[in-house]
């Protein structure tokens, strides 16, 4: 059973993997912008920041909301012809975790761009970075980031997004 669980939280969060993960999409487009990760340690006390993204096209603004995702937990088949040990979902639930945002940048290039991340006046944990990011090729139905070589991903359609981590120092970095 316990593999089984194992599985299935791996299956369901798949989806929600970023970018350089190495699992496969659904084929959907992908939104081009920044997924935002914050260290567990803050994520209570950073519950939304802003990003200003400049790059060749000009700047792009807007506040990012982010959530603290909890412990997960498998959820059982609903129906009565699964067998007792099979999970059908997964479910977060409340508790101490990483946050998690995404912030859409419809003109986002694969060129290199400036983001500057700050939390609000008044802010419990203060932010106020600056970092150069490369965004990278998402390609849909291709392991995300790369190719099947494990090379950055160019192909045609590809687009482009980043991944952030705010660091528990409150330093921001490009991951992934």
């Amino acid at each position: 059973m316990r593999l089984l669980l194992i599985g299935a939280v791996v299956f369901a969060l798949g989806g929600c993997a970023g970018a350089g993960s190495g699992i496969e999409d659904s084929g959907a487009a992908p939104l081009r912008g920044f997924g935002v990760e914050v260290d567990q340690a803050v994520a209570p006390q950073v519950p939304m920041v802003h990003l200003k993204t400049c790059g060749s096209w000009g700047c792009h603004e807007q506040d990012v909301p982010l959530l603290v995702s909890g412990p997960t937990s498998a959820l059982p088949c609903p129906s009565a012809s699964a067998a007792p040990d099979t999970a059908c979902g997964v479910v977060n639930l409340p508790g101490p975790g990483p946050g998690y945002g995404y912030a859409p940048v419809p003109a986002l290039t694969l060129d290199q761009v400036t983001v500057t991340v700050t939390t609000p006046p008044g802010a419990q944990f203060p932010v106020d970075a600056e970092v150069l990011v490369r965004p990278s090729a998402v390609c849909p139905r291709q392991p995300a980031g790369t190719t099947g070589s494990g090379a950055p991903a160019t192909c045609d359609g590809g687009t482009p997004q980043a991944q952030l981590r705010i660091a528990a120092d409150g330093t921001v970095d490009q991951s992934g």
